[in-house]
């Protein structure tokens, strides 16, 4: 039997991987031992899949380099990160870290063995190939399927999907059924409508409003069953499942094609047009727009013949000037990122202007960090679409991972970067610089300018809440509003500093007007000094707010407030920028997590 790799990771990964989660991510020990067994199996699961599917050559690879993100890429993690999340009692950030720990400290472990023993490529894909039963029957599910190894899911998983695919025939059967009564009406309406078309365009244009009537109505209703019938055979298809899709499909088509060639026979005299809508009855009501339009225009321009007839009164030119034609300036897009001591990431938001340039950030961002990397970007209509440099933006963002400690700013076409080595930083600029392009600026962080921060931050906040109506208002632009700000306390204070107060008098309005709101206020510190110390400081400011908040009418059993100390840094705490972003209050829905 080979070698156990997992066992391996236990003994020799175990204890330090247990006192690192509790420490730095405040893991009890029963969950940390829980979330670790789990992270080591998915890890060697991986391996083995890539081994499988890649070739023992990438496996070396990811393992020369040490490279976690290539070890989670190309696979469904939304699952597994949901239940590593549940496992460790995590949020999803901090549980991503633990994972990318795991995951690190795993990869190491298994190239030391790999260097000793030298292994070589052989060795290694025999000791790969020989862990799918050192794996087998020791894990849930969802295990197997994000590691990529559907051979490992359990009985019930595949009697589910079986049970699935044994109903499909009755399924398809019902909805061939529904398609083909569809067909049969489809040609009897069709009939109906044209020959209600001819007999309206036909008569005196002083009937004509009574003929349309009733031609919409017998449209209307014709459209309506053959909307009704579609529907039924729309949600029985539906229901197929995915897993006999091209089955279903070549199915479907057969029974489609049967029907067509029945139905074509019946309702040859209503011309081409109807033939064709019976043959692929399902888009019917399509191919059937062109003769709705032709009656539509007839009893339209029988109407312009009769309004003729009467006498035409003049109308005065508006004098309402055309609307401004000036093209709205878009903000820059943004994004914000930052990694901790181990190239971590420890925070990843900002705004765009749609969804397409919002998933192109967030693949750039996986692509280095994991799929399940989280990173909070919010869509504006107001804000820019594009980048230029995001063809580099992936490699970009893994070179600032390779740079512990490191923030990355990007606003428009303007990139700025920071981090405790200013040597080092000098370096990320110029590869930021190659893998960007010359249509983006890359430069250094400016020294920290706290005021102007904190009056940025507020002009952002309130701008953001002026722009939401009380009538309408909505508990996540609220809250999103309300974490824009800085609210930037005296050293070792909880005093509300005054700049703020007129951000949470507009909130107070908002949150007033939203009775069902339940918000959580947050304290946050740096790492600077006593940690028991930090966390009282924290929760004494968040409590300052919800004091003030309450003070503007705001009932208080609809504010929670607690201090976490420096346990949830957002950005690095080894530069003076870092730190200033990490003592922070943060707004969230009470039981969203801070």
């Amino acid at each position: 039997m080979t070698l156990s790799l997992l066992q391996h990771l236990r003994e020799t990964q175990g204890a330090g991987l247990v006192s690192e989660t509790t420490q730095h991510f405040g893991l009890g020990m029963d969950k940390a031992t829980g979330f670790i067994n789990a992270a080591l199996a998915l890890v060697v699961g991986r391996l083995v899949n890539l081994n499988q599917t890649q070739g023992t050559s990438k496996v070396l690879e990811i393992l020369d380099k040490q490279d976690t993100a290539a070890l989670w890429q190309d696979t469904d993690f939304s699952e597994a990160h949901k239940e590593l999340t549940s496992l460790g009692g995590l949020d999803d950030a901090t549980s991503l870290q633990a994972l990318n720990l795991v995951a690190d400290r795993s990869l190491k472990a298994i190239h030391s063995l790999e260097q000793t023993a030298s292994l070589g490529k052989e060795g290694m894909s025999e000791l790969l190939d020989g862990q799918a039963e050192h794996l087998q029957g020791h894990f849930p599910d969802w295990i197997y399927a994000a590691a990529g190894l559907p051979a490992l899911i359990g009985a019930a998983a595949y009697n589910t999907v079986k049970e699935s695919v044994a109903s499909l025939g009755s399924i398809l059967r019902q909805a061939g059924d529904a398609i083909a009564d569809t067909a049969s009406e489809v040609a009897q309406k069709a009939s109906e409508v044209t020959s209600t078309a001819v007999d309206t365009a036909s008569e005196a244009a002083s009937s004509v409003a009574d003929k349309a009537s009733e031609v919409t109505t017998s449209v209307v209703e014709g459209a309506s069953n053959i909307a009704a019938k579609t529907s039924e055979a729309t949600v029985a298809a539906v229901a197929a499942t995915g897993a006999a899709a091209a089955s279903a499909a070549h199915l479907a088509g057969d029974a489609v094609h049967k029907t067509a060639a029945a139905a074509g026979d019946t309702v040859a005299k209503v011309g081409t047009a109807a033939s064709q809508a019976v043959k692929e009855p399902a888009s019917f009501f399509l191919r059937a727009l062109p003769w709705v339009a032709v009656i539509i225009l007839i009893i339209l321009g029988l109407l312009f013949w009769k309004g003729c007839q009467q006498q035409t009164v003049p109308v005065a030119a508006s004098t309402t000037p055309a609307a401004s034609t000036t093209p709205t300036t878009l903000a820059p897009a943004t994004l914000s990122l930052h990694t901790g001591a181990h190239g971590e990431l420890l925070n990843c938001q900002g705004t765009v202007g749609n969804a397409d340039l919002q998933k192109n950030f967030i693949e750039a961002v996986q692509a280095q960090f994991g799929p399940a990397a989280k990173c909070d970007l919010k869509i504006d209509s107001t804000y820019a679409t594009s980048f230029a440099g995001l063809a580099g933006l992936s490699e970009a963002l893994g070179a600032i991972k390779a740079s512990p400690n490191t923030s990355l700013e990007l606003s428009g076409d303007n990139v700025v970067v920071n981090g405790p080595d200013q040597t080092e930083i000098a370096k990320l600029i110029d590869r930021l610089k190659a893998l960007f392009g010359t249509g983006v600026t890359v430069t250094a962080a400016a020294p920290l300018d706290a005021a102007t921060a904190v009056s940025n931050s507020v002009k952002a906040a309130t701008d953001a809440l002026s722009s939401i109506k009380a009538t309408d208002a909505k508990a996540e632009d609220v809250i999103h509003a309300l974490n824009l700000q800085v609210i930037n306390f005296p050293t070792g204070g909880a005093t509300l500093p005054a700049e703020n107060k007129a951000v949470l008098d507009q909130a107070a309005t908002l949150i007033k007007a939203i009775p069902s709101l339940k918000l959580e206020i947050t304290g946050h510190t740096d790492s600077t000094g006593d940690e028991k110390a930090n966390v009282a400081l924290s929760e004494q400011r968040a409590k300052s707010v919800a004091a003030y908040l309450v003070s503007k009418g705001v009932n208080g059993s609809a504010l929670t407030a607690k201090g976490l100390g420096s346990s949830k840094p957002i950005a690095d705490n080894a530069t003076e920028q870092g730190k200033f972003q990490n003592r922070r209050i943060s707004f969230a829905l009470v039981g969203a997590g801070s």
